[in-house]
């Protein structure tokens, strides 16, 4: 273990000021901090490579707990690649995808880091919606049936995606069709207020 995991600095820290910061312990090999978006924006969170593990582990010793810029940051070893070891291990079978290598990857095997960089991972397994008009065969899509239609609007009146109904991609189309309908004789509102 060389790399470590470096977690709630300051979102004006950048790479070569968390390189330089980390230099006091020993020379850095490369640090990364994780950004978001098309501007490049910190996430507060990155990585530290050491030469050496003696290095990372006086890091760690060193530094966690620290106040860097009025904030106290926490230094803990970077255990993304134990992680991609074990789903590789397993075989992928532990519930989320081995694409996306890099940081941040779901499917740990227990609790770890503090960010999603290193998730807690709970065990907690989302359960696919099921579709209402195929379980129940008395229930069908009417477009005189608000309350029915309601459901699958939002607050400001849009028809809600298949991957929030969980409706089939027929029954999505009747619905849409008959929110559609519904709306044009003024049963349901265009806009929510």
């Amino acid at each position: 273990m060389t790399k470590v995991f470096v977690g709630n600095f300051s979102f004006s820290v950048k790479d070569e000021q968390l390189k330089e910061y980390f230099g006091t312990i020993g020379p850095v090999l490369s640090a990364k901090v994780m950004t978001e978006g098309p501007g490049g924006r910190s996430r507060g969170f990155g990585f530290v490579e050491f030469a050496t593990e003696e290095e990372a582990t006086r890091a760690i010793a060193d530094l966690n707990g620290k106040v860097w810029d009025g904030r106290e940051i926490k230094v803990s070893e970077d255990r993304s690649h134990r992680q991609r070891e074990e789903r590789a291990r397993a075989g992928g079978s532990s519930g989320h995808s081995s694409s996306g290598g890099g940081y941040g990857n779901q499917g740990s095997s227990g609790p770890t880091g503090y960010f999603r960089a290193q998730p807690l991972d709970l065990g907690i397994r989302k359960t696919k919606k099921k579709d209402p008009f195929e379980l129940d065969e008395k229930l069908f899509i009417d477009y005189k049936d608000p309350k029915i239609l309601g459901r699958y609007m939002s607050e400001r009146g849009r028809i809600l995606p298949r991957r929030m109904t969980g409706l089939s991609s027929s029954n999505q189309r009747l619905v849409a069709r008959a929110i559609k309908r519904a709306q044009h004789l003024a049963l349901l509102p265009y806009l929510r207020r």
